[in-house]
């Protein structure tokens, strides 16, 4: 039996075999007669359609001076007009009326949630870049809630923003974040050494 299968799957490889080995008439046949022979003497060749000729030239770059300077690109109107809008001059009342306003916002924008908690994240920051990464997000964050809460005052807004964000640029940090729970920590310090 064992004889029988393998003389029969050789007589198929076999007939596999010679069946690939004949040529098979393809369609083309009728083709292949029309087709020109071949002649000693190339044919010239055409530029291909798809490349331009090599004496164009490239369109010119657009004009730069039409477009506007990038640092006008967030204030639309300012460009329209031709020039930068001059900064208010106000009073020394108006002045310190916002120097209240703002100390009053920041107050009650430093214990928001977020604020209080990147600034637990920047008291246990191991390194100064990280501690300065937190105070920028406690600032930003800071001046967001203030923003949202009187938006009539914008620029002081972003003004102390700034500052607060160039103190923190200026170097190596000698940051002191003061928290809740330390503060607790040396009230009870105090406390007991008084007694």
């Amino acid at each position: 039996m064992r004889v029988f299968v393998q003389v029969t799957l050789f007589s198929v490889f076999v007939m596999l075999y010679a069946s690939a080995q004949q040529p098979q008439a393809s369609p083309d046949v009728g083709q292949q007669a029309t087709l020109p022979a071949p002649s000693e003497t190339p044919e010239p060749q055409s530029a291909p359609a798809l490349l331009p000729d090599s004496t164009a030239l490239p369109a010119p770059p657009p004009d730069l001076g039409r477009l506007p300077a990038p640092n006008n690109l967030l204030t639309p109107e300012a460009s329209s007009r031709g020039g930068v809008a001059p900064k208010v001059q106000l009073s020394p009342e108006e002045q310190a009326k916002i120097r209240v306003r703002l100390s009053g916002l920041r107050a009650f924008a430093e214990r928001t949630p977020r604020a209080t908690y990147l600034l637990k994240l920047a008291d246990g920051a191991l390194t100064d870049e990280a501690k300065r990464e937190f105070m920028r997000a406690y600032h930003h964050t800071v001046c967001v809630e203030m923003r949202r809460l009187d938006p009539d005052i914008g620029q002081a807004i972003t003004d102390y923003e700034q500052t607060q964000i160039r103190r923190l640029a200026l170097g190596p940090s000698h940051l002191v974040v003061v928290s809740r729970r330390s503060q607790g920590v040396e009230k009870r310090h105090r406390a007991s050494s008084h007694k």
